[in-house]
């Protein structure tokens, strides 16, 4: 039997995964649709703020501890949200990222610029979350989405429909 020595090991860039994160270019139709294909979910909308303007509602749902996130983006910022769209406004959803959870957010984000990757978007929302892009899509095909909850983050994303338990990260 091989051993490994943890300590010498780099931790996985995608190790606290919890959420898949997909866009469309109408959430309600496509809540919809994600209900009549997969099944029952209730999801919690939040409107678009000044914080955050690149959209314009966010609809989260845990499906077993698995968050799922449907972006409808504001079409009139331009953002890492956009170009990924459906053609239509149909219910149509197009995956974009997946998400991780970290508690080092300094950490993270030293990590990902020294290998490499572009950062297009930032968000820190005082005690809620701190959360960062990287721009793995050469590499994986899609961003990965680092976050680090506050506490009022993580009363949030406990009072989201369906929440179990964080994953371990």
């Amino acid at each position: 039997m091989v051993r490994m020595d943890m300590s010498t090991q780099k931790r996985s860039l995608v190790a606290g995964f919890f959420q898949l994160g997909y866009v469309t270019r109408d959430l309600d139709a496509a809540i919809a649709e994600f209900r009549r294909r997969f099944g029952p979910a209730e999801f919690q909308i939040i409107e678009g703020t000044a914080q955050h303007p690149h959209t314009k509602r966010i609809a989260l749902t845990w499906i077993g501890e698995t968050m799922t996130e449907l972006i409808e983006p504001n079409p009139a910022v331009p953002s890492l949200y956009v170009d990924p769209l459906p053609p239509a406004a149909n219910g149509e959803i197009r995956f974009h990222h997946i998400g991780c959870l970290t508690q080092d957010y300094g950490e993270t984000l030293r990590r990902i610029r020294a290998e490499g990757y572009a950062t297009p978007l930032e968000v820190s929302v005082g005690d809620v979350l701190d959360c960062v892009y990287a721009d793995t899509r050469t590499e994986l095909g899609h961003y990965l989405e680092y976050i680090r909850l506050g506490e009022e983050g993580r009363k949030w994303f406990e009072s989201v429909p369906g929440f179990r338990r964080f994953p371990e990260f």
